[in-house]
């Protein structure tokens, strides 16, 4: 029987528009909806050394289309989605890929979710920490 499962750059890749929505009765005031490449492209922001959080990626969407918040159950999903296809690009060889090991929860811990696991995830921040540092 043939799998029918996507990829993860399908699902990055997969059409999808962007939209502010109300955030009903239980968030006040309106909430974006983002699409997977929007998360990607905040991930991608993070500069070399340093950490963000979902939270931090959420607040900069916001701001950036005009909304008073970035749906957090979106921002998890896409997150998880975007570091997956990372590491499928990383696995065909590709070395310009989408740095999620840059993302850390609020407490800074690491995401068990990325791939690898939270092991995974603190090794490639130790690795370009300890690349910045032999480069100066």
């Amino acid at each position: 029987m043939r799998s029918t499962r996507s990829s993860w750059q399908a699902k990055l890749d997969r059409v999808q528009e962007w939209k502010v929505v109300d955030g009903g009765k239980r968030i006040p005031g309106t909430m974006l909806i983002p699409t997977p490449r929007q998360i990607e492209s905040a991930v991608r922001e993070i500069p070399a050394g340093a950490v963000s959080s979902p939270k931090l990626i959420r607040q900069t969407l916001a701001k950036r289309f005009g909304a008073d918040t970035t749906c957090p159950l979106c921002t998890g999903i896409f997150l998880r989605i975007s570091a997956e296809a990372a590491e499928e690009m990383r696995q065909a060889g590709s070395s310009e890929i989408t740095p999620y090991w840059r993302v850390v929860d609020q407490k800074g811990r690491h995401n068990a979710k990325f791939p690898g696991g939270t092991e995974a995830q603190a090794a490639m921040l130790e690795n370009e920490i300890g690349q910045q540092l032999s480069s100066r």
